[in-house]
């Protein structure tokens, strides 16, 4: 008997993707609040929910931000940190069910355990993947209210004067 193929696994990769979006977004913004291409250095090396919780202190301690580009740039950050809740709550647990929703099953050399958990559909799974997008989406757009476009280019500035042998490239900020 051919098993009919999982669509889960299709709508997983979406989520992972946007999630790697979601990242990107996070290190721009990043490097935006803090107004330097060399934020990147840290911003490479650090975790989503650490991008968010930094991204929320450098914004509640920009005083040159007006209260209500203050409180966008925080509304979009709370909607980041509840999508990737929910993007991590996917990942780890979306599996613990089969296709059908029965539970899984797994084994030591003794026992037999059976795992029971939140039963995702594909359309679940794709609800979280859009979620992710529009959340990035709205963070990006609450930035370059705040402070324009240009600053959001900072995160790429220092790695393409690294790729053109640490000169700054003609043209680019």
């Amino acid at each position: 008997m051919t098993q009919q193929p999982d669509g889960r696994y299709a709508a997983l990769g979406q989520v992972v993707e946007n999630a790697a979006v979601m990242e990107i977004s996070l290190r721009m913004v990043f490097c935006a609040l803090v107004g330097s291409k060399y934020a990147a250095v840290v911003a490479d090396n650090e975790e989503m929910h650490i991008l968010i919780e930094n991204c929320d202190a450098l914004t509640r301690h920009r005083r040159d931000l007006a209260d209500e580009q203050r409180e966008a740039i925080h509304a979009a950050l709370r909607d980041c940190r509840r999508v990737n809740r929910e993007r991590n709550r996917l990942v780890h647990d979306a599996w613990s069910t089969s296709a059908d929703g029965a539970p899984r099953t797994v084994q030591s050399q003794r026992r037999t355990y059976q795992i029971t958990g939140r039963a995702w559909t594909v359309d679940t799974i794709q609800t979280v993947a859009d979620a992710l997008l529009d959340a990035q989406r709205v963070l990006l757009t609450a930035v370059e209210d705040a402070f324009g476009p240009h600053l959001l280019m900072l995160a790429d500035q220092l790695r393409e004067e690294e790729a053109h042998g640490g000169r700054a490239h003609p043209g680019g900020g």
